[in-house]
């Protein structure tokens, strides 16, 4: 049971840092943990990929190559600056909404919105809420098909 949460955890967190797969595949581990230690094991693991993520995007904002080519590229300048005011003026909710789609995989949002966000906790905790509520409602979809047979 706790090699299986802690698989959980590194998954989760590489779902977000990494791996473009669906974070319900996490609840595999329900097999033989309870479902409740593994959906707060992922979720805890999703925030600290998360927090771990946006430290990863602000380091790779400061990298010098990255600088030379945003200064020279106009479209990307126009597109990261509605990008930047798009997030910082919708933030953490919007990636709270974005992340509740079921079977969604959400690496590349999470990029965007590490490389351009401002509050690591803010972040960091709507990926772990929306993470928690959408394991739960996938077991408890999963649970309620599996008790109807």
């Amino acid at each position: 049971m706790a090699l299986s949460l802690v698989l959980t955890f590194f998954y989760s967190v590489g779902t977000v840092i990494l791996l473009p797969s669906p974070q319900e595949l996490a609840l595999g581990a329900a097999t033989v943990a309870p479902g409740w230690a593994v959906i707060t094991v992922a979720a805890l693991g999703r925030a600290a990929g998360a927090y771990l993520l946006f430290f990863l995007g602000d380091r790779l904002k400061r990298w010098r190559k990255i600088q030379n080519w945003r200064a020279q590229e106009k479209k990307l300048q126009r597109w990261l600056l509605v990008t930047e005011k798009w997030i910082n003026r919708l933030g953490a909710p919007a990636l709270f909404f974005l992340l509740l789609i079921p079977g969604f995989p959400d690496t590349v949002i999470s990029y965007v919105l590490a490389l351009f966000g401002r509050r690591p906790w803010a972040f960091a905790l709507a990926v772990a809420a929306a993470s928690a509520f959408r394991l739960t409602l996938a077991y408890l979809g999963i649970f309620y098909l599996l008790s109807a047979h």
